[in-house]
């Protein structure tokens, strides 16, 4: 067996404004470079309000409230510059609801609501400019396509089974993968947008949820951590659309989950937090 040549290295804490204790929020960044923070879970309650972050100036300034109180949503970065913020959950009831954030107006107006109420689902912005919703709670694997150009939704083919709290990713053939979720399979699916069909991807070797996705320059796909069976990992996987086969990658130096993985520049992975982390940060090189 050849060695996994991937590494990792420990990220030092970035020091900056600190925004109250507050969790399953979303974070966007902005073409002015600035990131929206919205709505989240804090002190027993779901939330409406909405932050801006400027690296420039290390500060936060308040936006404009959303008008549902959300938690466990999705928030996705459309061409035309504005925010679509889909369902999540508020107070416990399942939202079906959407939003539109204008950066240029500070302002919220309302998008057409989806078919069914979701949270713990994942929104994946396609080449077409539209925006593929997959799964979550109460969505039996259910699917569902935001149009921007005429605010509509449009119900498409399912997934082979429910899932949440799974990752989709958007690969360069145009395709999106999504993996695993709360099942404990380790499955994966492919969707097609040309075809609106789904097809049956290489398992993981470790049915995990509450992990990362992220595609690399290589235009391979990097898992990490999340859990399973055992609790918390801090096994990674390497997934190869071209061989639709999955390969493992190097072990964190921490057990991670409900951490976050963003691809820098330098084409390093900057991985942040989760449980049992203490607040860690590591760097994976490819």
């Amino acid at each position: 067996m050849k060695p996994i040549r991937s590494s990792v290295t420990v990220a030092e804490q970035i020091p900056g404004a600190q925004l109250p204790v507050c969790y399953q929020h979303t974070a966007t960044l902005l073409p002015s470079g600035k990131v929206l923070v919205t709505g989240g879970y804090s002190d027993g309650k779901s939330l409406s309000s909405c932050e801006l972050y400027d690296p420039s100036s290390n500060t936060w300034t308040p936006a404009a409230n959303m008008s549902a109180k959300r938690d466990y949503h999705t928030a996705t970065l459309l061409p035309s510059g504005k925010v679509l913020v889909i369902g999540g959950l508020s107070y416990g009831e399942s939202l079906s609801s959407c939003e539109l954030y204008d950066p240029s107006s500070n302002t919220w107006t309302p998008a057409a609501n989806m078919s069914s109420g979701r949270y713990h689902h994942t929104a994946t912005l396609l080449p077409s400019g539209k925006v593929l919703v997959t799964g979550g709670d109460d969505s039996s694997g259910s699917c569902e396509l935001y149009d921007p150009s005429s605010n509509t939704w449009t119900t498409l083919a399912s997934m082979s089974s429910g899932r949440k709290y799974h990752t989709a990713t958007l690969l360069p053939s145009g395709k999106v993968l999504v993996t695993s979720g709360d099942d404990f399979s380790g499955s994966c699916e492919l969707y097609d947008p040309s075809s609106n069909t789904w097809t049956t991807g290489g398992s993981m070797s470790s049915a995990r949820y509450h992990h990362t996705e992220t595609l690399l320059p290589s235009r391979k796909v990097l898992i990490t951590g999340g859990v399973g069976y055992s609790g918390g990992y801090s096994s990674c996987e390497l997934y190869d659309p071209s061989s639709n086969t999955w390969t493992p990658a190097a072990n964190m130096l921490a057990k991670r989950d409900y951490h976050t993985a963003t691809l820098l520049p330098s084409g390093k992975i900057l991985v942040t937090g989760g449980n049992d982390s203490s607040g860690s940060c590591e760097l994976y090189t490819a």
